[in-house]
């Protein structure tokens, strides 16, 4: 079975396509940078490939922004806009000597034509592991940067008045589980729900290595906590899940956004098993752009994630048939109900079942069925999340090919998914403890013929 390729999902049209880099907002386009392999679907020749779109849900592909050279391979990094219109990136150079650094870029034509600093590499630690530098303003004035020591699980942080000259200014970590490296961080101020409060997020991605690697695979994650003199500290003891889901990677958030909302995209992808997924010849999604925010459920912060989503269509109830591009919005009465079951079936014996379970207080997806099976010994099986806030029957599921992200608890609760549904069409059923039938409404995804969505784009995200 071959994969179809997402429609309203940033995803190549060709080769291979992982972490989201340079996220920015610019000349009223929001520009995504990303790891990119020109020359195959498969890992490798790392460079930044450039897409852009004046809405988050229909994208442009562009020429490759930052190209590996004979020695270097350009992996992830970030790019900030400056007052002038020009942008910097900050990127790690993978030397094949076994050296990451971070190296500079700037463009002055919105992205499209970069050059590279004469001095780089500018931070250099002599490091293996050094990577992933993620520039954020500093409420006052000035900048930060965080990049991992990977290994170590320690993000380090530099900060700077103009982008140029560079001091360490302190590291937070390890933290969590051991076995994994840290990756991909990013840091933001959030508002809290119903407050005029904001506190720091640090994001992370793990990745677990090693021979006795965790099957799971890679992971998002946050902390809340302060930043402080040029470091973020916290009083957390260990790291909490972004993403209850097997697929979501990677993620930060845009510059400049308008607003200053928090608005997030990550890789649909996990390194456990990303190098075989059936497509060709493209290889890779991202995730639909994410707003982010907080809110206190019983003295407690939790992240809260909003997507960009297209409209949704007319009310339908029971067994619904669409094509596998869809938003679906399903709704009941827990009391009314107990536990509801939602099973999307398609091609073959494909299977994925979601369960709302009001008692337990959970929210599981499984995939099932023989493509999942041979996909990869760790693909099929069943992930389960917590349910944080006051029940309530409302579960947001989004349908993009083989790309399934569910929301959950008013966005407090996300699993995010590679499905192995086929590109015919899919039977969604919705059934209950009761006779009480969920209701579910289907916003079907109209395609024209370039292959983008041709409904109307989405309202712009919530201001942070």
């Amino acid at each position: 079975m071959s994969l179809p390729r997402p429609r309203f999902h940033l995803a190549p049209a060709q080769n291979w396509m992982n972490d989201p880099n340079g996220l920015v907002f610019a000349d009223d386009r929001w520009h995504a940078f990303f790891q990119f392999n020109p020359e195959g679907n498969d890992w490798g020749n790392m460079s930044w490939g450039h897409a852009s779109s004046p809405d988050l849900l229909h994208w442009d592909e562009h020429p490759v922004a930052l190209r590996h050279r004979p020695g270097e391979q350009i992996f992830s990094g970030s790019i900030v806009s400056g007052d002038d219109g020009t942008l910097t990136a900050f990127y790690t150079s993978a030397y094949d000597r076994g050296i990451q650094a971070q190296s500079r870029a700037t463009s002055v034509d919105g992205g499209f034509t970069w050059t590279m600093d004469a001095a780089n590499p500018v931070l250099d630690r002599t490091s293996s592991d050094f990577r992933d530098p993620k520039v954020v303003r500093v409420p006052g004035g000035g900048w930060l940067m965080l990049a991992v020591e990977a290994v170590e699980r320690r993000v380090v942080f530099y900060a700077s008045d103009d982008l140029t000259a560079w001091r360490e200014t302190g590291s937070f970590g390890p933290l969590g589980p051991e076995g994994v490296v840290w990756e991909c961080p990013d840091l933001v101020r959030l508002p809290v729900e119903g407050t005029t409060e904001r506190a720091w997020v640090l994001l992370l991605s793990t990745n677990p290595v090693g021979d006795d690697a965790d099957p799971e695979g890679s992971a998002m994650h946050y902390v809340v906590g302060d930043l402080d003199d040029g470091v973020f500290r916290s009083p957390a003891v260990d790291l909490r899940p972004l993403d209850h889901g097997r697929d979501c990677y990677a993620g930060v958030t845009f510059d400049s956004a308008p607003g200053g909302a928090a608005v997030m995209l990550a890789w649909m992808g996990n390194w456990r098993y990303a190098h075989v997924v059936p497509t060709s010849p493209w290889r890779g999604a991202m995730s639909l752009p994410r707003t982010l925010g907080l809110r206190r459920i019983d003295g407690v912060l939790h992240l809260v994630q909003h997507p960009v989503l297209p409209p949704p269509g007319a009310v339908e109830t029971g067994a619904v048939v669409i094509e596998p591009h869809a938003v679906l919005d399903v709704r009941w009465d827990p009391g009314a109900t107990g536990t509801v079951r939602l099973r999307l079936e398609g091609e073959a014996d494909a299977a994925v079942d979601v369960v709302h379970d009001p008692v337990a207080r959970t929210l599981s997806v499984s995939r099932s069925g023989r493509a999942a099976d041979v996909l990869h010994p760790d693909f099929a099986g069943i992930r389960s999340a917590p349910l944080v806030g006051p029940t309530s029957g409302a579960v947001t599921l989004v349908l993009d090919g083989p790309l399934l992200e569910v929301f959950s608890d008013d966005g407090a609760t996300v699993l995010s998914h590679l499905v192995t549904l086929g590109a015919g069409p899919v039977t969604i059923a919705a059934s209950a403890e009761t006779d009480v039938v969920p209701s579910v409404r289907v916003g079907a995804v109209r395609v024209g013929a370039t292959g983008d969505p041709a409904q109307e784009g989405p309202a712009a995200p919530a201001a942070a």
